[in-house]
């Protein structure tokens, strides 16, 4: 009985050893992990960096900056005091971010980015419309003034003009030395013809008394007019022709054609005419140019406002002026007068 007693006693003793023995080791554990808690009122460090170790050696380098806080003075003047220290502070926060990867102060940059671009762009295109629209407006002047034809009506040669009758042609160009060398007088062909049909009717015979029973009654029905006349200018060496429509239009000018002689005149291939003829014809073109300006078709060399409006023609030497529609209006006029001869009374049936 006293045998197992003491064997009871001595595992009694084994696990209060062991008790002791646990009770120690947590106590020393306990007292470890209270040394490494912070002390009361102190800001733990931050927890380990997840930089590069070139970020952190570089934001380690640079100094904190610091803010000193007054308690006797407000918020208000506390942030003004401390303005450079706060904005160090900031730009330091800024220069330590990551670069790489997606986060809110690369987005915000990326957008503060694309709105400067965009205002540069926008600023751009502004200006760029602004120059198209003063580009458009430069075009459109432009082409207004090529549009813009000379009136050939009013323009003269040697002061002659078109509509003009036969006596202010004359007056013009006797002023301007010319004198006239041939008139040729005519009439219409279905006055001629009816003309000789009612001299025949008379029992006129002959060729001659014929033409001259033909041109007295023409001239009695005012049907004889002035065709054609010409003029020269001895001294100059120059020649005008003159076209005139009929007595039903008033027998004014509509062809009028100049002809210098002087280009002609010269020849020969030597150096001597050569240069004495690009001389003269440098003249002619620059008396030309002063005169009527830039022709409208500078391939054909013509003034006008095209159609069948008037229009002047020039060549090296020569000048035509005409006025188609005076021309058509004395025909469409004859052909009246012809429509109304038709009704002669011959039939009765």
């Amino acid at each position: 009985m006293s045998k197992f007693t003491n064997c009871d006693s001595l595992r009694m003793k084994k696990i209060k050893l062991i008790i002791s023995v646990l009770s120690l080791i947590l106590f020393c554990s306990a007292v470890k992990a209270e040394d490494d808690l912070p002390a009361i009122g102190l800001t733990p460090p931050p927890p380990p960096s997840e930089l590069p170790a070139e970020m952190i050696s570089e934001s380690a380098s640079e100094p904190a900056p610091e803010v000193v806080v007054k308690k006797e003075t407000s918020l208000t003047d506390n942030i003004k005091d401390n303005a450079e220290a706060l904005g160090k502070a900031d730009d330091a926060i800024i220069d330590v971010s990551p670069s790489v990867g997606d986060n809110l102060v690369d987005k915000i940059a990326s957008i503060e980015k694309g709105g400067i671009k965009a205002a540069k762009s926008a600023g751009e295109t502004l200006s760029e419309m602004i120059n198209s629209k003063k580009e458009e407006s430069k075009q459109k002047v432009q082409k207004a003034m090529a549009v813009k034809r000379s009136n050939a009506s009013v323009f003269d040669i040697s002061g002659a003009m078109l509509r003009m009758n036969p006596a202010q042609i004359e007056a013009a160009l006797t002023r301007r030395g010319y004198k006239k060398t041939v008139e040729k007088q005519d009439i219409p062909n279905f006055i001629r013809w009816r003309n000789e049909e009612k001299c025949r009717a008379q029992g006129v015979v002959g060729y001659e008394r014929l033409a001259s029973c033909v041109t007295q009654m023409a001239k009695k029905d005012n049907h004889q007019f002035i065709e054609r006349v010409f003029y020269s200018k001895y001294d100059t060496q120059e020649d005008m022709e003159i076209r005139f429509t009929s007595n039903f239009t008033k027998n004014k000018a509509y062809y009028l054609s100049y002809k210098s002689n002087v280009l002609t005149n010269i020849r020969g291939n030597s150096q001597k005419e050569f240069y004495l003829r690009n001389i003269k014809v440098y003249d002619f073109w620059k008396r030309i140019n002063q005169k009527y300006g830039v022709p409208d078709n500078k391939e054909n060399v013509i003034w006008g406002l095209g159609g069948n409006k008037p229009y002047l023609q020039a060549g090296t030497g020569k000048l035509r002026l005409e006025d188609p529609t005076l021309r058509d209006l004395d025909y469409t006029r004859m052909s009246r007068e012809d429509r109304r001869f038709m009704n002669t009374g011959l039939y009765n049936f």
